[in-house]
């Protein structure tokens, strides 16, 4: 026999239309659950894949140069 486990923070509607699905997807709530987790890291990764995966929006040359000036508008008098 498996070991049960609690989730807390569920309420009754949530836990009700969780079971539902799993019904519709013909699946037991521990199988729905994995595959949900699942799908959940995919996702995520997916998302991370993106972000670090962009293309870059300035040429190095231009990248220098807005640090260059980046650090001369620090340095101004001016500056409060």
């Amino acid at each position: 026999m498996s070991e049960v486990k609690n989730i807390k923070g569920i309420d009754e509607e949530t836990w009700a239309e969780f079971k539902s699905l799993a019904a519709r997807s013909k699946m037991k709530a521990g199988e729905m659950f994995k595959e949900m987790v699942k799908g959940y890291k995919s996702r995520a990764k997916n998302v991370w894949d993106d972000v670090f995966a962009h293309k870059a929006v300035l040429s190095k040359k231009q990248y220098e140069e807005f640090e260059r000036k980046t650090r001369e508008i620090r340095k101004a008098p001016w500056r409060i």
